[in-house]
């Protein structure tokens, strides 16, 4: 479609500000006087600006849809020429530019009528006007029964759970079941037993016991290889570790 470059100037879309674009402030305008029961003027002043911009709004987009009705009429009859948009787009936003500015101008009142309101809103109550409940009595302790009293619980010994096992005859059973905690942080590694001897006669004594951490729980777990032709009887032996010279403790198994 072709716009012809001749048009008939009296038909032209000539661009205006809306009728309103600010508060009207002159020094002949009349103070808003508050209504019968209405005791805030500070209130009546922000009423009074948001109605002033919301008044304002509604004439920008009044002026804007009649201006872009006809501009549509002249556009469908042939009489709007391509060169006159930069002159209409730059009058549509003058318009918002002025609404811009008023609601600009609304913000600043607003702002200002919250902050005289403040000093009222942020008085302290005079005194004695909120109540304030006494203190609660304390409360007495509970009367203590007659007759003895138990003894306090003594500290459970610092031990640690062994759980013997045993590889080899079936026949056996262990009769120890805890060790003595280092007194040093000590690695299952460092944990031995020489021998478990026999408490009487001459029989070889047991020597192969290896120690290791129970990964099912707490504490340290030692595998015992008893020969199938080991005698019966009861056998210890003390266990050492390399952090310390005293032994943690005695291992003591019988044989059936």
């Amino acid at each position: 479609m072709t716009t012809p470059e001749q048009h008939d100037p009296a038909k032209r879309w000539v661009s205006h500000q809306p009728e309103r674009t600010g508060p009207q402030r002159g020094p002949g305008m009349k103070k808003p006087v508050p209504a019968e029961g209405v005791r805030e003027p500070e209130t009546l002043a922000v009423n009074e600006a948001i109605a002033e911009t919301v008044r304002t709004a509604y004439d920008v987009l009044n002026d804007t849809v009649k201006q872009g009705r006809k501009a549509a009429e002249q556009f469908r009859g042939g009489t709007y020429n391509v060169r006159d948009v930069p002159d209409d787009v730059r009058a549509m936003a003058g318009n918002l530019l002025g609404l811009a500015r008023q609601l600009s101008s609304a913000t600043f009142d607003i702002c200002e009528a919250l902050l005289r309101q403040a000093d009222t809103l942020m008085t302290p109550p005079p005194p004695g006007s909120t109540h304030v409940p006494p203190f609660q009595e304390p409360k007495a302790a509970p009367a203590t029964q007659p007759g003895p009293q138990p003894f306090a619980a003594s500290a459970a010994a610092p031990v640690i759970a062994l759980e013997v096992l045993f590889n080899g005859k079936e026949a056996v059973r262990a009769h120890t079941s805890t060790l003595a905690r280092p007194a040093a942080p000590t690695g299952a590694a460092h944990v031995s037993c020489d021998g478990l001897a026999r408490r009487s006669g001459s029989a070889a004594p047991i020597t192969d016991l290896v120690f290791d951490i129970n990964p099912h729980g707490p504490g340290l777990r030692v595998m015992v290889t008893v020969p199938q032709d080991q005698p019966a009887g009861v056998y210890s032996g003390a266990v050492y570790c390399t952090t310390q010279k005293s032994p943690l403790g005695e291992i003591v198994i019988e044989v059936d």
